[in-house]
């Protein structure tokens, strides 16, 4: 059996290097995330559990990441890719924390399984935890031994007091997933304070831009950009230089080897973490990035048979305002004003902390501090005030919306959906990639452009042709910034 769990290991690094040498990165992270790695192993995970040491694995795709995107991550930003991505990680799963549960809850479902096919059926429980070296070895995994609340739910099965209904793998492993979380958020602000680098408030905002930057991650529909989606555009794919500045923000690792002065404004520093560029609004980048948002939701009102209304006058009493997009249903005129705010901005420590609170507090404070009131004025002006809705469509920089935000928005998507013979789920998946899309790559160029990341022009030869690109200079790599295969 080992030698059989030690072939097939090797096969799934084989696999990843592979992986590793497509010429477009975006594509290669996802086959990663979906095609190797966790995925190709968890079979042999449920089989031999803690027995084997599955660290070779996760090592493997670790130094996979690191090709493809050119980041070499420390432990915690390791930690934190390993998460799923709805806890703003990237979904690239340990073996080696995950191979202990697989195996316990695969024992399990064996018994569910002999349950239904023979009658009566019990496991004999004393025989696992007497003479299964396999299934006490994963039980005793020192992997576990932290998280009190899986270890009562296993025991909670061997007693008969609940079989999950061959749900355990995946009940477990979300409490462990979040108790991760949560253990790596503490131990980075703590880090951080030890590092001796800030002090006073300046460390109390930098440990909580930490914990905002990851719930922003977290927020629904802001990673999905992150791995494509089968519906959308194939060309919503981000450039090799784009998505390593990406997943560089996703994960808090500096951008750049050192400040420069920012190429936007001329005047700012444009520093290593990213957090001028993302409040310069010079050089009209962040135009561009909300048009194409606007662009976006005005197609699919459209799709939808909306007619929407982009940047026209419709209030009665003023022309000045006009809403970035207006329709009619069900008689009343929604107006939507399209924004994107960054959370971590240093002149605003309030966004942070409602963002540290919970995925998209960010975007819900900028939509009540600065758009609610914009129209309230005049909509109470106009003759029929209850037929107007002013619905703020505010996004932050991590791609996390304001509640507000998402109900509009998905009801923009369900009204697509019944115009083109599709269900609302696939209709809501499809646009909300295309706006993640939008703000991941306009957030990516803004902070190239800035200066952060030195672009110059450069051929890059190809399988089958070639690539003209900007190359983007980045610690540990050099990487495209533009550009897919493009034949002679």
């Amino acid at each position: 059996m080992r030698v059989f769990v030690e072939e097939a290991a090797k096969g799934a690094e084989r696999k990843m290097r592979m992986i590793a040498s497509l010429p477009d990165a975006h594509v290669a992270l996802t086959l990663l995330k979906f095609c190797a790695g966790f995925v190709s192993v968890v079979h042999l995970m449920r089989a031999v559990g803690a027995v084997f040491d599955f660290a070779g694995i996760d090592q493997a795709t670790q130094s996979c990441l690191a090709t493809i995107t050119g980041i070499e991550t420390d432990a915690s930003a390791w930690a934190l890719a390993s998460l799923p991505v709805r806890l703003g990680g990237l979904g690239l799963h340990s073996c080696a924390d995950t191979a202990a549960i697989a195996h316990i809850a695969a024992t399990f479902d064996g018994e569910a399984c002999l349950s239904s096919l023979v009658t009566p059926y019990v496991l004999p429980h004393a025989m696992l935890l007497n003479e299964d070296d396999t299934f006490l070895a994963s039980l005793e995994d020192p992997r576990l031994a932290p998280f009190d609340s899986v270890l009562e739910k296993i025991q909670d099965v061997l007693q008969a007091r609940d079989n999950y209904g061959g749900r355990g793998q995946k009940v477990w492993s979300t409490t462990v997933h979040g108790e991760r979380r949560k253990a790596l958020l503490d131990s980075m602000t703590e880090e951080l304070g030890r590092s001796g680098q800030l002090q006073g408030p300046a460390l109390a905002l930098k440990q909580v831009q930490i914990r905002a930057r990851i719930q922003s991650c977290s927020g629904q529909h802001a990673s999905a950009w992150l791995y494509g989606n089968a519906e959308a555009d194939p060309r919503l794919w981000l450039s090799p230089a784009e998505l390593a500045v990406a997943i560089r923000l996703r994960l808090g690792l500096p951008i750049a080897p050192m400040p420069s002065i920012c190429r936007l404004c001329g005047t700012g520093s444009a520093d290593v973490d990213g957090v001028h560029a993302r409040s310069c609004f010079s050089g009209g980048r962040r135009t561009r990035m909300h048009n194409a948002l606007r662009d976006v939701i005005a197609d699919f009102a459209r799709r939808g048979l909306l007619a929407p209304a982009v940047e026209r006058p419709v209030f009665s009493n003023t022309e000045r305002k006009r809403p970035d997009i207006s329709y009619v249903r069900d008689g009343t005129t929604v107006v939507l004003d399209v924004a994107v705010t960054f959370p971590l901005q240093p002149s605003n420590p309030q966004y942070a902390k409602r963002a540290a609170e919970k995925p998209g507090g960010a975007a819900t404070a900028y939509a009540t501090a600065v758009k609610e009131g914009k129209y309230r004025g005049i909509i109470d002006n106009e003759p029929n005030p209850r037929e107007w809705l002013a619905v703020p469509l505010v996004v932050d920089t991590f791609g996390a919306w304001c509640p507000g935000a998402l109900t509009e928005l998905r009801q923009i998507a369900r009204k697509s959906a019944l115009r083109e013979d599709r269900t609302a789920s696939a209709a809501c998946q499809d646009f909300f990639h295309q706006l993640s899309f939008q703000v991941a790559q306009g957030v990516a160029r803004i902070v190239i452009a800035s200066g952060g990341a030195r672009p110059d022009e450069a051929v890059h030869p190809v399988a089958g042709g070639s690539v003209t690109a900007s190359r983007v200079v980045l610690p540990g790599r050099t990487c495209s910034l533009a550009g897919q295969p493009r034949s002679q």
